[in-house]
């Protein structure tokens, strides 16, 4: 290892105990001091590298054996106390993870602060998950502190699936598990068997979750919702797989991928192609330019369109106002889909209101919200729809809101948009 990462070793000391520090509490023993020394401090980002300059490389493929006195701080992340791993631990810094191959169960547990003694210890890999082995307990791990919980990163499985978490703590939302794995136990409680279950995301994504039967949620039914859980991400060959702490770190009683508590739609169909929209409720209203809203017969049956090309106006803005919603009893979201064409820097916005009276919308107050827009071509459409898939409500629960498309444009800067199936739903 080069001399730089020593010689910063200190820092990363001083930076460890100012972010461990908080964990200590008043009202926990005193561990006892151990007479371990600690040596240079290293990062788990250092190990990694360490690991492919001497273990992937080929100069110790059976792994790197430390032969001097070396440190890691760090925190534990995952135990085996409750069954779903054996003589085994996760830990993780701010710079990475990896897994703890222990002598004997127990020792080390989640949420302990720990100064790791790797004098002794041999980093390679158990079918390339990262891994330190033979650590024991009394000789390889200080204890610091206790109830230092991580806060698991929130992220797609898309993101998991690059190889950028291994052996981390995360969260993934907006994931249920597949169908054919609903009411399924996770794991083999008669025969205490290891079996897999499978998380997808409603892209179709998917992800292994493996759960071993010894583990002391492995008789619990796999739930039928959609939502988030929390996991640490394994790897075993060439396959991503999540290990489940506990059962109560799934939140899965939300709606499958699909399904809808509706509070609002339209999807335009009974617009008259190539007439305004002029549907019950709906404002189609053009504040600057006579450029507005109208029914265009697609592949969707009807949708909306507005056509920036036509605007013959050095200034065009134009507003498709829905009816008034009510977003009572609970978060809501909202989908819906564009398709853009002939792209010359017009815009489309979406913007949601309290206080709109029916009237012109600049005498009311518009807050723009964070939907994905479809990004057209100079020349024809784009080849896709594009979906705004739950954009986020939950700031006006409980209120009255108009939700306006608005598109901004010119004679010049012009750009054409459909837009179809808006749906507002309690999550």
């Amino acid at each position: 290892m080069k001399n730089t990462a020593y010689k910063i070793g200190i820092l990363i000391l001083l930076a460890t105990v100012f972010l461990f520090g908080s964990c200590i509490h008043d009202d926990f023993d005193e561990p006892e001091i151990q007479d371990i020394p600690t040596g240079n401090v290293l990062t788990i980002g250092d190990l990694r590298q360490m690991y492919i300059d001497s273990v992937q490389s080929g100069m110790y493929p059976e792994g790197y054996k430390f032969s001097k006195d070396y440190s890691v701080y760090c925190a534990c992340t995952m135990d085996d106390k409750k069954g779903n791993i054996y003589k085994s631990a996760y830990v993780q810094d701010e710079t990475g993870a990896i897994n703890l191959h222990l002598m004997s169960s127990g020792g080390i547990y989640q949420g302990d602060s720990v100064r790791l003694f790797l004098n002794g210890l041999i980093l390679g890999d158990y079918e390339n998950m990262l891994q330190l082995d033979s650590v024991h307990v009394d000789e390889n791990i200080v204890k610091i502190a206790t109830d230092c919980e991580i806060t698991p990163e929130e992220v797609e499985i898309g993101q998991i699936q690059t190889g950028a978490y291994q052996g981390e703590l995360i969260k993934l939302t907006n994931v249920q598990f597949i169908e054919d794995d609903i009411g399924k136990t996770f794991a083999d409680t008669e025969n205490l068997l290891t079996e897999n279950r499978t998380i997808e995301n409603c892209d179709g994504q998917q992800m292994t979750v493996r759960t071993s039967g010894y583990a002391d949620f492995a008789s619990y039914r796999v739930p039928e919702g959609r939502g988030s859980l929390i996991a640490i991400v394994g790897q075993f060959r060439d396959e991503w797989q999540l290990y489940l702490r506990s059962y109560y770190e799934l939140n899965m009683d939300g709606l499958r991928c699909g399904v809808y508590d509706t509070v609002f739609s339209e999807n335009f169909n009974s617009a008259d192609n190539g007439q305004l929209i002029s549907l019950e409720g709906w404002y189609n209203i053009s504040t600057a330019g006579i450029l507005s809203w109208k029914a265009k017969t697609t592949g969707r049956t009807v949708s909306a369109i507005i056509d920036g090309r036509d605007a013959s106006e050095s200034s065009v803005e134009s507003w498709l106002i829905s009816p008034a919603i009510l977003l009572q009893d609970g978060d809501h979201a909202m989908d819906f889909v564009t398709r853009a064409a002939y792209d010359k820097n017009g815009t489309l916005q979406v913007m949601i209101s309290t206080d709109y009276d029916g009237n012109t919308p600049d005498n009311s107050n518009w807050t723009e919200v964070t939907a994905d827009i479809s990004d057209g071509p100079v020349s024809g459409y784009a080849p896709d729809w594009t979906l705004a898939s739950e954009v986020d409500l939950s700031d006006y629960t409980n209120e009255e809101v108009y939700i306006a498309f608005k598109y901004t444009g010119s004679n010049v800067e012009s750009t054409l948009f459909l837009l179809d199936d808006v749906i507002v739903y309690r999550q």
